[in-house]
């Protein structure tokens, strides 16, 4: 029973993979047709990079955790299968340290924006309150100027 579950995780994380990468290429696609800004194109792209990267290795995670059951064995050395395991273990942590710098590179990216969208609207405000100041002190009392 323990392999046949881990044969579902694997196939489920290989077929999850794919499925991402395919995912990942059409929204990548369809940022190309867009026109943007360089800043934008550049975080973009990176981001693009991270996703499939990411996803590719969790497609290998799951390879590699059929290929561990299939090389346990009761006469392989123990040291062989805590080296295997280890370096399954640094594949599933290098994973997490790409998800995380997506998520504080996407953070970062859209305070950013944020906060230069709060500025515009700022400026914004102040010109319509210039504006209509001037309006007001333009005209008398009957509408006329």
């Amino acid at each position: 029973m323990n392999h046949l579950s881990s044969f579902l995780v694997a196939l489920v994380l290989v077929v999850s993979s794919a499925a991402l990468i395919v995912w990942h290429v059409r929204i990548w696609q369809q940022f190309q047709a867009k026109e943007m800004g360089e800043r934008e194109r550049n975080f973009r792209r990176r981001q693009f990079r991270r996703r499939v990267q990411t996803s590719a290795l969790l497609g290998l995670l799951g390879g590699a955790i059929l290929l561990g059951q299939l090389l346990f064995r009761p006469t392989q050395p123990h040291w062989f299968l805590v080296l295997y395991w280890s370096g399954v273990l640094l594949l599933v942590l290098w994973i997490a340290l790409l998800a995380m710098a997506d998520m504080v590179a996407t953070t970062f990216y859209y305070s950013r924006e944020r906060s230069e969208c709060a500025v515009q609207q700022a400026k914004l405000h102040a010109e319509l309150r210039k504006a209509r100041n001037g309006e007001s002190h333009g005209h008398n009392g009957n509408g006329r100027a």
